[in-house]
Parts: structure tokens; sequence; C-alpha cells
């Protein structure tokens, strides 16, 4: 009796043992769960109130002062500017503006409520994907855009050009006027082991800030409109993160 006992103890303790095994596995794997977190943010594209046309009469390439002057106009509310600069084509003698808009802005996700409710003092081991969802909730401008670069960068960018930027993707062809609703957001999925998924997830791995910048460069050509009105944009940074 006392032999059956000892064995029955002996296989009790064993599968303790074993479920207490499993359990460490289970409870101690690095990877203990997953959430997925949205990031906000907003900003305006603002080329001003100019009116009328590109002058149409023939221009000297040389002397391109017919064609106007050139403005810049500082944004309100982001960092960015846009500038409008005419010139004059010396293969159709006639004058063109080229405008030029960027804007930064920078995701903190320490900042952002979505991110501080699920994570909290949690670490965060990877970023398993990222997607950008752009919207156009107001669009004023007169001229047609054929695409809106995205690139990203650590903190302090100005141009694509710095050192640490990395291109994301391109927004192509939103027309004058335009505007793009929630239901048909334009999604950007940044491409794993890609230059700009890895900073965008060694940022938030270690919780610093990271940041977007947004550039575009239509050229119009002699009697388009002026370049002018504003472009809103909204940016969600969808993101599935996995804790530990």
């Amino acid at each position: 009796m006392k032999t059956e006992n000892a064995a029955t103890t002996r296989h009790s303790m064993a599968a303790r043992a074993a479920i207490g095994v499993m359990m460490f596995a289970l409870g101690c794997s690095e990877d203990v769960f997953d959430v997925n977190v949205e990031l906000a943010d907003a900003f305006a594209v603002d080329f001003g109130s100019a009116s009328g046309t590109i002058p149409t009469v023939t221009c000297d390439a040389q002397n391109p002062a017919i064609c106007g002057e050139g403005v810049v106009v500082e944004f309100m509310g982001a960092p960015g500017q846009a500038t409008i600069t005419p010139g004059c084509d010396g293969a159709t003698a006639h004058c063109f503006a080229q405008a030029d808009a960027r804007v930064t802005y920078t995701v903190d996700a320490l900042q952002d409520a979505s991110f501080t409710s699920k994570v909290g003092r949690q670490a965060v081991k990877l970023v398993r994907w990222v997607d950008i969802a752009i919207t156009i909730p107001t669009n004023t401008m007169t001229f047609d855009i054929p695409e809106l670069d995205i690139f990203v960068g650590p903190p302090g960018i100005q141009q694509p050009s710095d050192p640490g930027v990395f291109p994301v993707d391109i927004v192509r062809s939103i027309a004058a006027g335009a505007t793009i609703a929630a239901p048909e957001a334009r999604h950007i999925l940044v491409p794993d082991g890609s230059p700009a998924h890895d900073l965008i997830e060694s940022s938030i791995t270690s919780k610093t800030p990271f940041v977007f910048l947004l550039t575009l460069a239509p050229r119009l050509e002699s009697g388009a409109a002026l370049p002018a009105g504003m472009l809103a944009v909204e940016i969600k940074t969808l993101m599935g993160l996995g804790l530990r």
C-alpha cells in the first residue's frame, strides 16, 4: 500500500512538474500578447489666396520677369512652407509656375492616449505591421496634385535629403477640389524590413518620437490658374504591436 502511494505520489509530482513547465513556457513567452493602436494627426498645406492665371504672353528664358514674382507661404499650425516659383520655358517660350510644398509632423507615441492606454508601462518588443491611412477632408486647391510623397525620419528633419530620411510611399492623383472621406481612405502598408519600417519600429520600441515629411511639387503651365487654396490632410498610423 505504501509502495502504491509512493508511486502515485511520484506520478502526481511528475504531472505537476509537467504542467508547471507548460505554464512557465506559456506565461513567460517573450510575446505576452498583441495589441493594435492608432496614432492620429491632422495638418493643412496652404498656398494662400492668389487669383488669376499664369501669363500666356511670350517670354524669354534669359529674362523671365514677365512671368511674375516668386511667393513663399509659411504654414500655420504645422512646420513647413509652400513656394511658387515662376519661370520661362526655353523650349516653348511660355511661362510656367513651379509649386513646391513640404510639411512635417511629429509622431510621439507617449503623448497619444490610444498608445498609452493600451501599452502603458509594458515594453514593445516589435512592430508587426504599419498601415498609414490618409484622408483629405478639405481641398480648395486650384490645381491637381500628381503625387504626394511621404517620407519618415528622425526629429528635426526638414527635407527628403536630410540624414536618416527614408521614403515611405506616394499618394497619386489628387484632383483639384477632390476630397477623400474616411471610408475611401488611401492606405499605405509600410513593408516589413524596409528602412522606413525599421525606423518606425525602432522609434516605437524605444518610445521616442519620429517625423513624417510630406512633399508635393506640381508644375503648372501657361494659362493655368495660379496656385492657391488649402489641402487638409488627416493621417492615421495604424500599428500592430507585440508586447512583453
